[in-house]
């Protein structure tokens, strides 16, 4: 994963977790938290003097610095995160199996929190289906305390919450989803398209699995789904989640028109998610 040019803000970031410091760690004496996430996700530029202090805490020299910055390459873990991060479908098993693999061989060298975190949960979701819901439980609690011990989550708590939602039983993965929900309103109100995520798979999950959740509380899921989407420009899973809602009214044929536009908008992948997910839109 080569490129020609990082951003200031992305490097610190990257190097900021492969040194396993928050942004508070890293701020203290020598600015505040708020400008360290600002030069993470908004550009911000850090004075002169502030930014020599801040390269010496993550660890690296001037130059090292701008040489991730002008000809970057990840470092194996954090591409690792990375490759996990993108999936854009967790029951795709051979690039779970792969990652699995890749973070083994990567535990013993690692400092990275992350890798020590992805382990269990890449086996459950391999197991999913054939470890009993006890087993699979098992596997990732310790690492949902670990995460959800935390007050502020980053992106990558995200991702790693919304999949282990997957993974307990549905009752217990609305319970928890809900107490997420409410600390994603309260501490990290910086990433809609990941509360989207988690909403978007809360209703899901509650569709196939009737009596969980009330059919009201689906429809307000979705109907935030369709309102975060669309303040951010998502267009594709805005119209995912139209499909779900017309699913769950029972309004098939509007479900159909919604895939052929997904189709027609060059979105195949999510149509195809939404014909897998609802086999009932496949016209025999």
């Amino acid at each position: 994963m080569k490129g020609k040019f990082m951003k200031t803000g992305k490097v610190i970031e990257m190097l900021r977790k492969t040194q396993g410091l928050t942004q508070a760690q890293l701020a203290a004496d020598i600015t505040t938290r708020k400008a360290i996430i600002e030069a993470e996700h908004k550009d911000r530029v850090l004075p002169y003097n502030t930014m020599i202090k801040i390269i010496e805490r993550l660890g690296v020299s001037l130059r090292d610095f701008e040489d991730y910055r002008h000809d970057h390459q990840l470092p194996a873990d954090q591409a690792l995160v990375y490759q996990f991060e993108h999936l854009s479908d967790t029951s795709q098993m051979s690039e779970l199996q792969t990652l699995l693999v890749d973070a083994q061989q990567l535990l013993s060298s690692s400092n990275l929190k992350y890798i020590h975190q992805l382990i269990p949960i890449l086996v459950a979701l391999i197991h999913i289906d054939s470890y009993s819901r006890e087993q699979l439980t098992t596997l990732v609690m310790p690492v949902w305390n670990e995460v959800t011990a935390t007050k502020n989550w980053s992106k990558t708590d995200f991702f790693l919450i919304n999949n282990m939602l997957y993974i307990f039983d549905p009752l217990t993965a609305q319970q928890k989803g809900k107490r997420v929900l409410e600390r994603i309103d309260q501490y990290s109100p910086r990433y809609p398209l990941l509360k989207n995520a988690i909403v978007a798979n809360l209703a899901y999950m509650g569709i196939k699995n009737p009596g969980t959740i009330s059919k009201d509380q689906i429809r307000q899921y979705l109907n935030e789904s369709i309102h975060l989407t669309e303040q951010n420009h998502r267009y594709d899973l805005r119209l995912l989640s139209i499909i779900r809602l017309a699913v769950l009214n029972h309004n098939i044929d509007q479900a159909r028109q919604a895939c052929d536009v997904l189709d027609a908008m060059g979105a195949k992948p999510v149509a195809d998610i939404a014909k897998q997910d609802f086999p009932e839109l496949v016209l025999k």
